[in-house]
């Protein structure tokens, strides 16, 4: 199975300051620590895998490829084809790299460093994903906030809409063998984008663009699995939450060998500050190439 990662440039580089919870600069607090861990984290996968491919545009080519010189066996650019989208959905360049596989693979985000690699349960899986989460806080009452704005719920959403807190599985990895399935599952969340967008441009401002962007790609994949009676695969399949300290690098040991530095992780100093240390003690010329580059504004 191949390992893929895809940047689509644009809600990286813009924002518009009315969005909650955008992802400029990969919502990290410099574009500095964006390079940083786009850098671990691809030299972390090429450590174990042999070929860690890599979705992007034409920007993220130049950036990750041409100046950064990150060693991706393979690159695609095809994520121009969303540039239509406003920044505010950064999940649709996930989203697309998914729809183009015609192979098994195995999605893997920026922001997540591995120590050891993935086990044979997770690489043999029919469906892959990080971990189901069934009693997050934040996502209380948020889903029924936003199905009132939207027009078109498909049929396997109707069961969500009554529960207490909004099933989903978490897209810090996600893929798996039955790469067919990606194909519906990526026709599904862009036509619930398409067929609600009406009611979210309406509702822009009020939107939470990172609960949005879990709707359509986080639940939209646990009810449609749901509905095609698929089975899931996940690295943390006890968690119920989010696994405890999964963005600090000193946990790593009891989280499988995994730091996924996802949302209000990217903002504390000790995750930052080990980011760092960690790309300089084990790529010093990747360090050194990030910061000179960043300190000439040459990206």
């Amino acid at each position: 199975m191949k390992i893929i990662q895809s940047f689509w440039s644009k809600p990286f580089t813009r924002s518009d300051s009315l969005l909650i919870d955008a992802r400029f600069n990969g919502g990290w607090p410099h574009r500095i620590m964006n390079y940083y861990s786009w850098a671990l984290s691809c030299l972390q996968l090429c450590k174990f895998y042999d070929s860690v491919e890599l979705v992007t545009d034409k920007l993220g080519k130049e950036i990750l490829i041409d100046k950064l010189k990150l060693p991706y066996t393979r690159v695609t650019v095809a994520l121009n084809d969303i540039d239509v989208y406003n920044e505010a959905f950064w999940a649709l360049g996930k989203l697309y790299a998914y729809g183009l596989q015609k192979e098994p693979f195995l999605h893997v985000d920026g922001d997540i460093f591995i120590w050891k690699e993935f086990g044979d349960e997770i690489m043999n899986a029919a469906l892959i994903s990080q971990n189901l989460e069934t009693k997050i806080p934040a996502s209380q009452g948020v889903h029924k906030a936003i199905w009132q704005k939207f027009t078109y719920l498909p049929d396997y959403f109707k069961g969500l809409y009554d529960q207490e807190y909004g099933n989903c599985s978490n897209a810090g990895i996600l893929g798996g063998n039955d790469f067919l399935f990606f194909e519906n599952y990526v026709k599904e969340a862009f036509a619930f984008l398409e067929k609600n967008m009406q009611g979210i441009n309406s509702s822009m401002v009020d939107l939470n663009s990172g609960h949005l962007n879990v709707i359509f790609e986080q639940v939209i994949f646990y009810a449609y699995a749901k509905y095609c009676r698929k089975e899931v695969t996940y690295l943390f399949p006890e968690a119920e939450l989010i696994p405890p300290e999964i963005g600090y690098f000193h946990a790593a040991p009891r989280n499988r060998h995994f730091v996924h530095c996802f949302g209000f992780y990217k903002n504390i100093r000790i995750a930052y500050s080990f980011l760092e240390w960690k790309l300089k003690e084990f790529y010093p010329n990747y360090y050194k190439r990030i910061t000179d580059m960043v300190a000439a504004s040459e990206i």
